[in-house]
């Protein structure tokens, strides 16, 4: 598993104020689909996510922007499960890896979803997985 700082001023200030919300320091912070992900430990999600999703919406007010936290992947094998969390509510049916390309294989209705207008959330996907799994090209089929 591979994770670049890659990290501007905005992206600083957003994982300082979860840290004061939550107590806990998230290992990073993206953004995909204009939500903020913050990624914690996989131990410490349930503890950041709070009793009855508290500290969700403190952070969704303090923010002004929906959020979703995240668990840490730790290997490969957590790629399918981190895809889910990332693009729900849309949903994938299967996913093919060969020489650090990804393929994702969607439903028709969701296909437009997942690529966005512009390919805009392709390219955040792609820059996403390349940042934790080191896969260089994401198609969507």
């Amino acid at each position: 598993m591979k994770i670049l700082a890659k990290f501007d001023i905005k992206k600083i200030q957003y994982m300082n104020i979860f840290e004061k919300v939550v107590g806990i320091k998230a290992k990073s912070c993206f953004i995909y689909n204009s939500i903020i992900i913050f990624i914690v430990p996989k131990n410490l999600v349930t503890k950041a996510i709070g009793k009855k999703a508290a500290n969700m919406a403190k952070l969704n007010l303090k923010l002004n922007r929906k959020v979703k936290i995240v668990a840490s992947p730790t290997s490969q094998a957590d790629l399918g499960n981190f895809i889910n969390v990332i693009i729900f509510p849309h949903k994938y049916r299967k996913l093919s890896l060969t020489n650090n390309e990804l393929i994702i294989f969607s439903a028709s209705r969701e296909k437009a979803a997942l690529i966005g207008r512009g390919k805009t959330r392709l390219k955040e996907l792609a820059d996403v997985l390349n940042r934790f799994f080191d896969i260089k090209k994401v198609i969507i089929k």
